[in-house]
C-alpha cells in the first residue's frame, strides 16, 4: 500500500462514526466554495473600506481561481487518476461518479486560490481563509473522494498561480481598472 492511500485512510477512517460530524463535513465540502464566493460577492458590493481595492481584490481572486481550475482541468484531460472509492473499500459520503477524475482536486485548488488571494491583500482575513481552505482539502479526504496528493497538488497549483499573478500584477491592474470604472459608470447611471 502506498503512502498516499495510508494518509487518505488516516483521515477517512473518521467518517461514518458520527452522523452530526458526517453531515457537517458533507455540507462544508459541498457548499464551502459557495460560502467563499459569497464573501467575494459581498466584497464587491460593500461600502466598507475602499470599494476600488475591494473590487480589485475580487477580480484578482476570480482570475487566480479560474486559472487554477483551468490548469487542473488540463491536467485531468492528460492524466486520469481514479478516485479512492474505485479501488478501495472506503467510507464514502459522496455520490461522485466513478468516471470523474480524482487528480488534482478542483475544490482544494479553488479554495486555496481564493484564500491565498485574500492572504495576499489582507493577512488576518487571509489566515482565516487559509484555515478554511485546509479544512476544505481535508473534507475531500474525509468524504472519500480524493487522495492527499490530489488536494496537495490542487493547493500547489493555486499557490503557483497566485505567485505568478503577484509577480505580474501590473499586467492585470489596467484591465481591472477598466472593468471597475465601467461598472461604476453603469451603476452611477442607474442610481441617478
Amino acid at each position: 500500500m502506498n503512502i498516499d492511500y495510508q494518509l487518505f485512510k488516516l483521515v477517512n477512517q473518521f467518517a461514518e462514526k458520527s452522523q452530526l460530524l458526517d453531515l457537517f463535513v458533507i455540507y462544508f465540502s459541498k457548499f464551502g466554495p459557495v460560502l467563499f464566493g459569497f464573501v467575494f460577492i459581498w466584497l464587491w458590493f460593500t461600502k466598507k473600506g475602499n470599494p476600488y481595492k475591494n473590487r480589485q481584490l475580487v477580480l484578482f481572486a476570480l482570475t487566480i481561481a479560474v486559472v487554477t481550475v483551468g490548469i487542473n482541468k488540463m491536467i485531468e484531460l492528460s492524466f486520469f487518476r481514479e478516485r479512492p472509492f474505485v479501488n478501495y473499500d472506503v467510507n464514502l459520503l459522496s455520490d461522485k461518479a466513478h468516471d470523474d477524475p480524482s487528480f488534482p482536486s478542483n475544490h482544494a485548488g479553488g479554495a486555496f486560490a481564493l484564500a491565498l488571494t485574500m492572504f495576499w491583500k489582507h493577512r488576518k482575513a487571509g489566515a482565516i481563509f487559509l484555515v478554511f481552505a485546509l479544512f476544505m482539502a481535508l473534507s475531500r479526504l474525509f468524504i472519500g473522494v480524493h487522495y492527499p496528493l490530489d488536494v496537495t497538488v490542487g493547493a500547489l497549483i493555486a499557490l503557483s498561480v497566485t505567485l505568478l499573478v503577484i509577480w505580474q500584477q501590473r499586467l492585470f491592474e489596467k484591465p481591472f481598472n477598466w472593468i471597475i470604472t465601467t461598472y461604476n459608470k453603469i451603476i452611477g447611471k442607474f442610481s441617478k
